[in-house]
C-alpha cells in the first residue's frame, strides 16, 4: 500500500515533469490542479528539495521545477 504522500509526491512529480522548461510551477497551481491539501505538498516539496529532487526559486516568477 502506498501512502498519501507517496501518492501525492508522485502526483507532483509528473505534474511538474510535463511542465519542465516551462518555468516555475506555483505550490498554488499545482495543489489546484492535482487536488492536493496545500500545506501537505508543501511539506512533500520541501522534502524533495532537501533530497535534491526539485529546485525551487523565490520571489516573483518563482516556484518549483
Amino acid at each position: 500500500m502506498i501512502s498519501k504522500k507517496t501518492k501525492y509526491g508522485l502526483h507532483a512529480l509528473i505534474y511538474l515533469a510535463n511542465h519542465y522548461n516551462k518555468g516555475p510551477v506555483l505550490i498554488s497551481d499545482l495543489a489546484k490542479e492535482e487536488r492536493i491539501p496545500k500545506k501537505f505538498l508543501e511539506a512533500i516539496l520541501l522534502d524533495l528539495k532537501r533530497q535534491g529532487i526539485l529546485e525551487s526559486k523565490k520571489g516573483k516568477g518563482g516556484g518549483y521545477s
